[in-house]
């Protein structure tokens, strides 16, 4: 066969012969765009998450997130033949009120696919993905959640709650005191499903060497017919440490270098065991209802503690839900957060929403919440990324729409 040496047509007959193998490999764009507007009482006056009493009047502001974060992604896979396949992931925050994307890391840093840099295999094993990733704690807390992990009144306001109350979290950064939704330097393995269960397996490296700012987990999820449980281990070691620092800095005028030293002498480390979570948790769904519990114990198994802080805290989760219709969902929560460091200290929420499905991407929601924060450790806020101040009562309400792509 004669081949012309004309570049144009050369370039053309290497790809047309290299079609062949691009054939089952499939690239997607994909995305969810969620606002809304919110009214709440109290927000705090201090820095990030950090509890104080000083806060701010409430009121009416425009707010991304009411359901769950505005985001983007691209994801494909490619068929390798005898059932494997290799996969990859980006997906990132955009603040749909503002435009920024991208967040914070777990070092602090603005990263544009703040939650999935991945890249793995899948197959007859199960899957295997390296990279910055959601944990699985983060899916084992949604599965049992009646109110699935909402970014308003849910299961993960209540966790920011518990990480507030430990005073060594600022929220600048997306390592935190008790658990992480999302992981730096991670390998992730989860197991095929066996009898309607499966495992995930996750181990972080830190950037010390050995176990030095590392993260493990382990989560089991169950389902079969309307039952679903869920089990997770969490354990990691110097997540409290540059909070801490930044903490001590402050109360020592702002000098970063007896800041440093000052969270030394009270225990705070790369290697320090400041991070520990586990917990349990049931949902079961029957025609239009669904009810559901957790329970959560958050550990700091060294006692390495900023003052006023917390080293135990328990948290207890009670959900019920009704479909009175194929598009319409209605979900009620309770949610409390008690303090087993500082007596009396607690912190409670209950939460209710409406949605209602214009289409299957198209969604309307409403949504109030009333939390009781009891302790000058407890600030607990009903939505996400929108501190409250401790020791004070809140109310808030949101509407909004969401749209998936």
């Amino acid at each position: 066969m004669k081949i012309s040496h004309r570049p144009g047509l050369s370039m053309v007959a290497v790809y047309a012969l290299a079609l062949p193998a691009f054939a089952q490999s499939s690239v997607n764009l994909y995305g969810t765009v969620d606002a809304g507007v919110l009214n709440m009482s109290n927000y705090s006056a201090g820095l990030g998450y950090l509890p104080t009493t000083a806060h701010e009047a409430g009121g009416w502001k425009a707010k991304d997130a009411g359901l769950g974060v505005s985001h983007w992604g691209i994801k494909g896979s490619e068929d390798l033949g005898g059932g494997m396949r290799a996969l990859f992931q980006l997906q990132g925050n955009i603040n749909s009120v503002s435009g920024v994307t991208g967040a914070a890391n777990s070092t602090g840093q603005i990263a544009f696919f703040n939650q999935m840099s991945v890249v793995g295999l899948s197959g007859r094993f199960g899957e295997v993905k390296a990279g910055r990733q959601f944990s699985p704690m983060a899916l084992a807390m949604q599965s049992t959640d009646v109110r699935g992990m909402r970014y308003f009144g849910s299961v993960l306001t209540a966790l920011v709650g518990m990480n507030s109350a430990s005073k060594a979290w600022i929220g600048n950064n997306s390592n935190v005191a008790f658990g992480t939704i999302y992981d730096d330097n991670t390998v992730l393995y989860t197991t095929p499903i066996w009898n309607n269960l499966k495992f995930d397996f996750a181990y972080s490296f830190g950037e010390g060497g050995g176990k030095a700012n590392s993260q493990q987990s382990v989560t089991a999820l169950y389902h079969s017919g309307g039952l679903k449980l869920s089990g997770l281990y969490y354990n990691g070691y110097g997540n409290n440490l540059a909070s801490a620092q930044a903490v001590f800095t402050g109360a020592n005028g702002g000098n970063p270098v007896a800041g440093a030293a000052a969270a030394a002498a009270a225990g705070f480390s790369p290697t320090a065991n400041t991070n520990r979570l586990y917990s349990v948790g049931a949902l079961y769904t029957t025609g239009p209802y669904t009810i559901g519990s957790q329970y959560y114990a958050a550990r700091n198994p060294d006692h390495v503690l900023v003052p006023g802080g917390s080293d135990s805290l328990d948290m207890w989760t009670l959900g019920a839900g009704w479909r009175p219709a194929a598009n319409i969902n209605v979900t009620a929560g309770y949610y409390l957060v008690k303090d087993n460091k500082n007596a009396g200290h607690k912190s409670t929420q209950f939460a209710m929403g409406a949605e209602y499905l214009l289409s299957r991407r198209t969604w309307l929601y409403v949504q109030g919440a009333t939390v009781t924060n009891k302790g000058a450790n407890m600030a607990l806020s009903p939505m996400y990324a929108s501190p409250v101040a401790a020791d004070k009562n809140v109310h808030a309400f949101m509407t909004g729409i969401r749209h998936s792509f």
